[in-house]
């Protein structure tokens, strides 16, 4: 008997918020500014919902910085808390398990 139902899609879009900022850092080198976060989850008001939950959560840090790194407009980035990179090697590992049954 298996009865297993998907997690709420809060925490589908909270593991995809997570894995965006994990995935841009490892394109570029440094966390996405707020923007950049975003435009890539192509989701404003309820995307900035689940960044402030991350970050009450203590998975996600932000930090102000110059945008281009050379001066000029001051930009909030975000990168994954230590917390925040166990939480999505203990959902993958949950997937992994569920996957096998």
């Amino acid at each position: 008997m298996n009865d297993w139902k998907p997690p709420p899609t809060s925490l589908h879009a909270l593991v995809r918020l997570l894995t965006v900022i994990e995935e841009f850092t490892r394109l570029h080198g440094r966390g996405p500014y707020t923007r950049e976060l975003l435009s890539q989850l192509r989701s404003w008001g309820y995307g900035e919902g689940l960044l402030s939950l991350a970050w009450g959560l203590g998975l996600v840090e932000r930090y102000d910085d110059y945008c281009n790194g050379r001066g000029g407009r001051v930009c909030r980035f975000n990168r994954l808390s230590e917390h925040g990179r166990e939480f999505l090697r203990s959902y993958g590992e949950l997937l992994r398990l569920l996957s096998q049954q």
